[in-house]
């Protein structure tokens, strides 16, 4: 089986200087939690920290060296793709813990944490039996911390993927009409955001027509558009890895009196979140702005899922933005959907969904949804 073990030139042109905070930060977590080193299996975590794209890898953060474990069909592939970071070593196997168990490549390590949120209790304990004497230790949520903020590099894949996402709506517009059906409508979304760029949907599409938005993650169906129905999408792209995530809502035909009041009163429950966002505050406290008003006008009962969720190489990643949690700090320069919505069962639901970026005056809008409900 094909092993490499090498050194990497560090070049810090070629990644992020935010990475070099990260695992700065992480390594401060090490001390604080009396360990020497840490594992990382959780695959967008290794992205943020090393750009590996694949689909199994594993990563060895110590104080001093960071060793990357893949196997034989990545061998080419993280030669162009791995950051040059420093005391970076890679490894090629296919069984990781024998590997490790034979060529103890972590010296002087004595005990490990994990990423326990990410990794299933059997596995952990059959790991710790495989890798005795090295002791395991559980470390929950040790890495997402320090990615929720991202760097100028990832934000501008980020700005990327949702200019394509605007884009292609503009295009959908121009094109529904009465007798199209809701899967229709999601191809068309997903051909038209791969031919601007987009390297695969961020999520499964979701299209709803008429009563069927009233479901809050309804799959696209056979449903044909009728004259004035309302058409709700929600779908995002991907650039280098990064995500958006946008929803719009607009009405085939006329709109009534009580949908025009719903969309305007989630547009301005979502600026107002928005135009209050801070770098520290609580997710919690975050939520309360947009259901506050919406609580205020009647439709609290109405609006039944969180007010948002971090966006980057997850399309829903933390900080999450609901008055279910009390623990959600909302850091700078974090990326923000924010999405409130009201679902009223057997006539319709609306939903507006914005991308931000967290600054200290405020969220910076990536996406804008139009203030009125459209009519085509």
């Amino acid at each position: 089986m094909a092993k490499k073990n090498s050194n990497i030139t560090v070049d810090k042109s070629s990644y992020p200087s935010l990475v070099d905070m990260r695992l700065n930060q992480i390594r401060f977590s090490l001390e604080d939690l009396k360990v020497d080193a840490l594992v990382v299996n959780y695959l967008p975590n290794i992205r943020y920290l090393t750009n590996f794209s694949g689909s199994w890898a594993y990563l060895f953060i110590t104080p001093e060296e960071i060793h990357f474990v893949t196997d034989d069909r990545y061998e080419e592939q993280i030669k162009e793709e791995l950051y040059h970071l420093p005391n970076l070593h890679t490894h090629i196997t296919r069984d990781v813990w024998d590997y490790l168990s034979k060529k103890k490549f972590l010296k002087g390590v004595t005990n490990v944490a994990f990423e326990a949120d990410r990794i299933a209790y059997s596995d952990a304990v059959n790991i710790r039996n495989l890798v005795r004497p090295l002791k395991f230790k559980p470390a929950p949520c040790i890495v997402e911390p320090f990615t929720m903020p991202k760097a100028p590099e990832e934000l501008a894949n980020i700005e990327k993927s949702c200019e394509i996402a605007l884009a292609v709506y503009d295009k959908i517009l121009k094109m529904v009409k009465p007798g199209m059906t809701e899967k229709e409508i999601a191809i068309e979304i997903a051909y038209r955001t791969r031919k601007l760029g987009s390297e695969e949907d961020a999520f499964p599409i979701i299209v709803v027509s008429g009563p069927r938005c009233a479901l809050i993650h309804g799959k696209p169906s056979d449903r044909q558009i009728k004259p004035n129905d309302v058409v709700l999408l929600d779908f995002g792209c991907k650039v280098n890895g990064y995500s958006c995530d946008i929803t719009r809502a607009f009405v085939v035909g006329k709109a009534t009196r009580e949908q025009k009041k719903i969309y305007k009163l989630l547009h301005t429950a979502k600026e107002l979140a928005i135009t209050n966002v801070r770098p520290g505050m609580n997710g919690k406290n975050l939520d309360a702005y947009a259901r506050d008003l919406i609580t205020s006008e009647g439709y609290g009962a109405y609006f039944r899922h969180s007010l948002g969720h971090g966006i980057g190489i997850e399309t829903h990643e933390k900080p999450t933005i609901t008055f279910r949690m009390h623990d959600q700090i909302v850091p700078e320069n974090s990326v923000l959907a924010i999405e409130p919505g009201i679902y009223l069962p057997g006539k319709f639901g609306l939903r507006i969904e914005d991308n931000i970026l967290v600054t200290k005056n405020g969220g910076k809008h990536l996406t804008k949804a139009p203030e009125e409900l459209v009519e085509i």
